[in-house]
C-alpha cells in the first residue's frame, strides 16, 4: 500500500487548495439550491446536477480567478480608504467576488432557461436576489468556517515537513 501522508501533506498546504475547496464546496451548494428551486427534489434531477458539477466547478473557479477576483482587487486598489476603512477585506473580497460571480451565472442562467423566465430582466432580477441571498450567508456563516476548520485540523494532523 502506498503512504499517503506525502502527497495529503504537499495537497494541504498548497496555497490553491483552499480556495478551491472553498469553489467546490459553494458551487455544489449553489447549484443544487438553484436547480431544485426550479425543478423540484427527485434522484433525476440531483444525477443532473452530478453530472453539471465538474464543469460548473472548473467554470467557477476560472471566472472567480481570471475575472471577478483579478476586478475586485483592481477596485481594491483604486479605492483603497474609501472600502478597507469601512469594511475589512477578508470581507469585501469575498462579498465583491460572490456579487461579480452570481451576476454573471444568473444572466447566463436567466437566458438558458427562457421557457422558465419569458422576459429577461424581471427574471434576472429574481434569480440574481434569491441566489446572491442565500449564498451570502452560505458562505460567511456555513461554507468557509468549515472548511478552514477541516483546513486547519488536516495542518495539525499533517504538519509541513521541510
Amino acid at each position: 500500500m502506498k503512504n499517503y501522508k506525502p502527497t495529503l501533506r504537499t495537497l494541504v498546504h498548497h496555497p490553491t487548495t483552499l480556495a478551491l475547496a472553498l469553489v467546490s464546496t459553494m458551487v455544489m451548494f449553489m447549484l443544487t439550491y438553484n436547480t431544485v428551486i426550479r425543478y423540484g427534489f427527485s434522484w433525476p434531477i440531483l444525477l443532473n446536477v452530478i453530472k453539471i458539477y465538474p464543469l460548473a466547478v472548473i467554470f467557477i473557479y476560472c471566472l472567480r480567478t481570471y475575472v471577478t477576483l483579478p476586478l475586485v482587487i483592481r477596485l481594491h486598489h483604486y479605492f483603497p480608504k474609501a472600502i478597507s476603512n469601512k469594511i475589512p477585506r477578508h470581507i469585501t473580497v469575498p462579498l465583491l467576488v460572490i456579487t461579480g460571480n452570481v451576476s454573471i451565472m444568473m444572466a447566463i442562467l436567466t437566458e438558458t432557461h427562457r421557457q422558465l423566465y419569458p422576459l429577461f430582466l424581471p427574471g434576472y432580477i429574481d434569480n440574481w436576489a434569491k441566489t446572491f441571498f442565500v449564498a451570502i450567508p452560505l458562505f460567511f456563516f456555513i461554507v468557509r468556517p468549515a472548511i478552514i476548520y477541516i483546513f486547519n485540523h488536516l495542518k495539525l494532523r499533517f504538519p509541513k515537513v521541510d
